[in-house]
Formats: C-alpha cells, structure tokens, sequence
C-alpha cells in the first residue's frame, strides 16, 4: 500500500462489521511500507479502534507483514481481541466513531477551515469521517 499514490479505504468501509478497519489496515501497511506520506498512523481515530478492540497498534502493524489479505488480519483481530464483541458493541463503536467531531474550538477552527476549502458551503459535514470521505475524493 503505497499512501503516497492513493488513498487508503473509507473509515466507514466495514470488514466483519467494523468500521476502520479496512483503513488501518492500509495504514498499517504504509507504515511497514514506510509509503505513509502524509498520514499518520496510530491517529487519534485508529487509537480509538484499537482502544475498543483491544489491540496494540505495533502488534498490529507487525501483523500485517505476514497476513496479505484482509480476512487474514481479520481472523487477527479475532484472535487477539482480549475479548469478544458482540455485534451489538460492534454496532454501538460504529456509531459512536461515526459520530466523532472536533473536541475543541482549536480543532474546530481546523475542522471548518479544511472543510471549507474543499466544500464551500458543505455545512452538513460535521464530523471527521465525512471530512476524511470528502477530502479523498469519496462521495459525502
């Protein structure tokens, strides 16, 4: 996965019924990769995924190396999760990271500055998920 020549999934871009997965899959690959570019990985909303899961995001990364596809990693997320979700906690982390917005009036300033140079007017957009989807070009 090279970050620097596309962009990685859809936050909300499910695999097993999980949000972000799929995305911090991409991620994790750059970073071994060392072709992040301009992403970070282990953000705030990839902490948020291994927080809720569990997950220690080196654990992760070194994991990727030697599982290619992603039902793979999937089967590793299963496997390492100290404990199981069920699909209604599933659900219940999907929407809550769905519905993660700046925190602070210094990220709001950021939020909306990014926002309206790509969206003038694009109000509705409120939250990080949509802003990312906006800013790779996705449909909002």
């Amino acid at each position: 996965m090279d970050l620097t020549k596309q962009f990685p999934r859809s936050p909300v871009d499910r695999l097993g019924g999980m949000d972000h997965l799929k995305r911090v899959i991409d991620k994790a690959r750059a970073h071994v990769a060392g072709t992040l570019g301009e992403y970070t990985y282990n953000c705030p909303l990839d902490q948020a995924f291994f927080s809720f899961f569990g997950l220690d995001h080196e654990k992760f990364a070194e994991a990727v190396k030697s599982r290619p596809q992603d039902q793979d990693m999937l089967a590793w997320v299963h496997s390492q999760s100290p404990r199981s979700k069920n699909p209604k906690e599933v659900e219940s982390f999907n929407r809550e990271y769905e519905s993660r917005s700046p925190d602070s009036p210094e990220k709001w300033d950021y939020f909306r500055s990014v926002r309206d140079s790509l969206a003038p007017g694009r109000t509705d957009i409120t939250t990080w998920v949509k802003l990312l989807d906006l800013e790779e070009k996705r449909p909002v």
